[in-house]
């Protein structure tokens, strides 16, 4: 089991987080409709970061936030990060 996860946007426009070395198996996969798209003009992906962000922070104090890799982790939660893959 590969200890990255990796935030991407796939072709259908739909944003998943997933294990790096599992690209058929999602954790988590945020779907925004037609109408949501069009008020977010264009931010779909920083605000699906900051959704996993907000979840990650909810369960800080039950889960080992120690068992994520750091930088991983650090990345993720970047704001000023543009980029659409995660490592």
């Amino acid at each position: 089991m590969s200890k990255y996860l990796e935030l991407v946007e796939i072709s259908d426009g739909v944003i998943v987080l997933r294990r790096s070395d599992s690209k058929e198996s999602p954790l988590v996969k945020i779907e925004f409709s037609k109408e949501v798209k069009n008020l977010l003009n264009g931010m779909e992906f920083d605000v699906a970061k900051e959704m996993i962000k907000s979840g990650i922070e909810t369960l800080n104090t039950d889960i080992d936030i120690e068992s994520f890799d750091d930088e991983l982790t650090e990345h993720l939660l970047d704001r000023e990060n543009t980029n659409r893959v995660v490592h």
